[in-house]
């Protein structure tokens, strides 16, 4: 994922949220994150609950930029914001 940072600056929002599984259980399961790592997108003026894809465990590059693409095709960034 770091590495697609560069490549969607400025059209997307990245939060990396590092933490250990055995010891962040009720984190984990707040986040609902099935497996780590996980990704999830949350819309602009959205509450963190409320992610509308998700993915969990470790993602080829290739489905990582899908997942990117599509999320920049249903929330496009307002020009200027």
């Amino acid at each position: 994922m770091h590495g697609l940072r560069s490549e969607y600056q400025g059209r997307v929002n990245f939060v990396i949220l590092d933490y250990d599984e055995r010891d962040e259980r009720d984190l984990a399961g707040k986040m609902k994150a099935a497996r780590h790592p996980a990704y999830a997108v949350v819309p602009p003026s959205s509450a963190p609950a409320e992610a509308v894809l998700q993915r969990f465990g470790p993602q080829p590059a290739e489905q990582l930029r899908a997942l990117l693409d599509e999320v920049v095709a249903r929330f496009p960034v307002e020009p200027g914001s």
